[in-house]
């Protein structure tokens, strides 16, 4: 029996012995029951996906969207879009009454919204407005009216070549010489920059050309300086004579653009109205 019983003690310690070795996490022990005890364990974190805050988080800014998106997607360009009503009529007004410089107005988030609207309501005002002096001049001339839209697609040639082309040439330009531009601030500035003529192109429906030649002057002299004062830092990097250079071609331009507008939209004369022929006696 008393062999007996030391075998059976010695199969108990065999069981302790592989009771002890457990193959369990270190991070729980056994309590006396015989179960896993979780008073230590630690709680994993949650993996990131479609329940985590990771990439399919739907509280990303538009900007971080876009820039991970390819440059010929559309989504890649929304971020140039994200501005709201405040910022763009902030901008045109410190396009027209320049109080500080018009890239710190911007706050480094040059858009292209502003740029794509505003030229384009120049557009649409200056059809609108040579359209309606045509149709009085026609009116009082008791002849028939019809519409000019090859004058549309003079406006919108020139236009949108002024609003985006000029300024892609002058970055090309400054670029080439070591100014480093950027064409985003580039397009912001001639954009925004056309806002003068919108208020011009209204009031020159009015039948006096002395006043259509002043008011045609002081939006471009006005936009002129808009432009020179915020692009002289830039172009201020280059050589002086080059700088100088570029900055006559900027002017020069400018100027065409003001003659273009003034010669085609802005140079009408007021028919008077037509007398009925004398009765013949």
């Amino acid at each position: 029996m008393a062999n007996k019983g030391a075998y059976a003690a010695i199969e108990i310690d065999d069981d302790d012995e592989l009771q002890f070795q457990s193959f369990a996490s270190s991070s729980a022990s056994p309590n006396a029951t015989g179960n896993i005890s979780s008073s230590n364990s630690t709680p994993q974190p949650r993996p990131t996906g479609f329940g985590g805050t990771g990439a399919f988080d739907p509280h990303r800014s538009i900007q971080d969207q876009a820039g991970a998106r390819p440059i010929w997607s559309v989504e890649y360009y929304s971020k140039f879009f994200d501005v709201d009503t405040a910022q763009v009529m902030e901008r045109c007004f410190a396009s027209i009454i320049p109080k500080e410089n018009f890239l710190d107005v911007m706050q480094g988030s040059p858009d292209l919204y502003g740029p794509f609207w505003i030229a384009t309501t120049v557009v649409f005002v200056l059809f609108v407005i040579s359209s309606i002096v045509e149709s009085i001049n026609a009116y009082t001339a008791g002849t028939p009216y019809r519409y000019d839209f090859t004058a549309l697609t003079f406006a919108f040639g020139t236009i949108y070549s002024y609003a985006f082309l000029v300024p892609a040439v002058i970055w090309g330009a400054t670029k080439y010489f070591g100014c480093q531009p950027n064409l985003l601030d580039m397009l912001a500035l001639y954009g925004y920059g056309l806002t003068i003529w919108i208020p011009v192109a209204v009031l020159c429906v009015l039948p006096f050309d002395l006043l259509r030649w002043g008011l045609v002057i002081l939006g471009a002299a006005a936009s002129g300086l808009f432009l020179v004062r915020n692009m002289y830092p830039v172009l201020s990097r280059a050589e002086a004579q080059t700088s100088k250079s570029i900055l006559i071609l900027v002017v020069a331009l400018h100027g065409l653009l003001a003659l273009m507008l003034k010669y085609k939209f802005f140079a009408y004369t007021v028919t008077a109205p037509s007398q009925p022929p004398a009765p013949t006696r």
